[in-house]
């Protein structure tokens, strides 16, 4: 009997192990997507965006920064070799990665709220300052738990700040489908705060994955 059992026993940690990689991978081709099949044509051939973006330099450019910033500081945070082999490291990329947001989502609410007119019903600006506020709540969480101590806290609060900065690449990806085109207003405002509210989702059905699917022993 013990010996019919090994399989079933080593099989689960072997699928954590394959599941954490392909999730990278996932999400680093979705953001490479983005960024040069997205963003990229759109800061060098739509001339009003450029022209638009120069008007606002010092709240564009440090906003960019701090969120690229942030998308990168991330990934390392999830390493648990990371962690154990340079602490240190690890200390310090967490409170680059808290500086960064605190960065750029006050700066994205005041990009939203520069972007409407008085002839736009402020959708846009309601939806990001939603997303931008769930971002900071998340991640001063993480913070704080970090700093208390409390690692499984900690841990799991960084997982939802980190699922919120995806959102960026999230909300890009889900409007290159055809059920879903890119245009501005009321629409694109639901899908944004429609993706901010599946990566708190899936983030915390990730967390308690075993808790829902397995009976305490």
């Amino acid at each position: 009997m013990p010996v019919s059992l090994m399989p079933k026993q080593t099989s689960t940690p072997h699928r954590r192990r394959l599941l954490k990689p392909a999730l990278w991978i996932v999400m680093a081709t979705a953001t490479l997507y983005i960024v040069l099949h997205v963003e990229a044509p759109l800061l060098l051939h739509q001339h009003t965006e450029r022209a638009y973006l120069r008007t606002i330099p010092f709240l564009i450019f440090p906003h960019i920064a701090a969120g690229v910033l942030a998308l990168l500081c991330g990934p390392p945070q999830f390493s648990s070799r990371l962690r154990s082999r340079s602490p240190k490291f690890h200390r310090v990329l967490g409170r680059i990665y808290v500086i960064s947001v605190l960065i750029a989502a006050p700066l994205a609410i005041i990009l939203a709220y520069h972007r409407n007119t008085p002839h736009t019903i402020p959708y846009f600006f309601l939806a990001s300052s939603l997303q931008a506020s769930t971002w900071i709540v998340t991640t001063v969480a993480a913070f704080l738990t970090a700093r208390n101590r409390q690692i499984q806290q900690h841990r799991q609060w960084m997982v939802r700040s980190y699922a919120v900065t995806f959102t960026f690449i999230g909300v890009r990806v889900l409007i290159q489908f055809p059920f879903a085109v890119p245009h501005t207003g009321a629409s694109f405002s639901l899908e944004i705060v429609f993706v901010s509210f599946m990566a708190i989702l899936l983030s915390d059905i990730g967390l308690s994955w075993h808790e829902l699917f397995h009976p305490r022993s």
